[in-house]
């Protein structure tokens, strides 16, 4: 039976992994009103850190905690340690949160246990962000008319992404957990989305380009075709020195422009050949983080409603599967590619 978010029966939730995420989803349960949390990291230091800024309990061994003592998992480890906590939550019985993944790996376990009357959720924030669902709302209401094709740029220099530790340490600098590799899947997950439809067919390129001292590429180019018909260019960086989240969609009656830290989204018309300014409100920004707060409360509050049977979780596995997909074949598609 799953249990009841209320007053007199809240949720206790053990959180794996203590770093930038796992303090994060501290925070978001907090917000939510969760205050029942345990943490566990395979670094001490980072289990006093989470210990003396939230005051939870943490503990040095995974054995320490009697599975009665949680009723849900956040796993925010980084994405090569996934798949042994996915069996850990399988096994017990357990709701569990998991960040964006750049493997399959556990998911086999998943689908063989589709029965189970617990909720699997995938991380999707990027649903949750306020310009992406204005923009959603944009295309859905048909305001640049039938949407033919976009382009995407997504990126940042790597050694910024934390700038409290050595990115080389990191497992966003390793060639199976790069940078790209993991955000590349991810963004689709909202321009899937918000374009109704998923990637039919991709091209493309990965590559190491800078100077930075890792095996991870740091550059994706791709083409997509979606089902629908939409064309697009993506590109994912870990390189450029100013950041950019920049979108720009083409439709048979006018185009929609934004970039994440110009604040807006501008709508042009072909009508009327005006250019109209749509203005976001700006989120809270916690210190040492570059993304606002409120879409990852409201991630996980969709979870525990899920939990609670409120409302579905809108994000699945398949999805996820799916768009592990769409990055295996832009990555068999370099490696096929003739090259002059």
């Amino acid at each position: 039976m799953k249990p009841k978010n209320s007053k007199n029966n809240k949720l206790k939730f053990l959180i794996i992994g203590l770093g930038s995420m796992g303090k994060r989803r501290i925070r978001n349960l907090l917000v939510n009103g969760e205050k029942n949390i345990v943490g566990y990291d395979i670094r001490q230091d980072r289990n006093a850190e989470a210990k003396e800024k939230y005051g939870i309990k943490v503990i040095k061994n995974l054995n320490d905690i009697p599975p009665s003592d949680f009723d849900a998992i956040i796993i925010s480890t980084p994405p090569d340690r996934h798949g042994d906590y996915i069996r850990m939550a399988l096994k017990l019985k357990k709701h569990f949160f998991v960040e964006h993944p750049t493997s399959d790996d556990g998911y086999k376990e998943i689908f063989s246990n589709k029965n189970l009357s617990i909720v699997k959720a995938p991380s999707c924030t990027l649903r949750y962000y306020l310009p992406i669902k204005m923009i959603k709302n944009i295309l859905d209401q048909g305001k640049i008319g039938k949407i033919l094709a976009f382009q995407y740029h997504a990126g940042q220099y790597l050694p910024d992404w934390h700038v409290y530790e050595d990115y080389r340490k990191v497992y966003f600098s390793k060639k199976t957990t790069g940078a790209c590799r993991e955000i590349f899947p991810f963004e689709l997950i909202w321009l899937n989305w918000i374009f109704g439809s998923r990637v039919k067919e991709v091209r493309g390129f990965f590559n190491k380009v800078s100077n930075l001292q890792m095996k991870a590429d740091d550059i994706i180019l791709a083409t997509v075709k979606y089902n629908n018909g939409i064309l697009g260019t993506i590109i994912i960086d870990a390189i450029a020195r100013k950041p950019y989240r920049t979108l720009r969609v083409l439709g048979s009656d006018g185009t929609l422009d934004w970039e994440r830290f110009d604040s807006g989204i501008k709508l042009y018309s072909a009508k009327s050949k005006k250019t109209k300014t749509i203005t976001v409100p700006k989120g809270h920004q916690q210190t040492g983080y570059i993304n606002e707060e409120e879409m990852y409360n409201d991630e996980i509050m969709t979870f525990l409603k899920a939990i609670s049977g409120k409302l579905k979780y809108p994000h699945n596995f398949a999805d996820s599967r799916q768009l592990l997909n769409t990055l295996y074949a832009l990555e068999k598609s370099q490696q096929t590619s003739k090259r002059s």
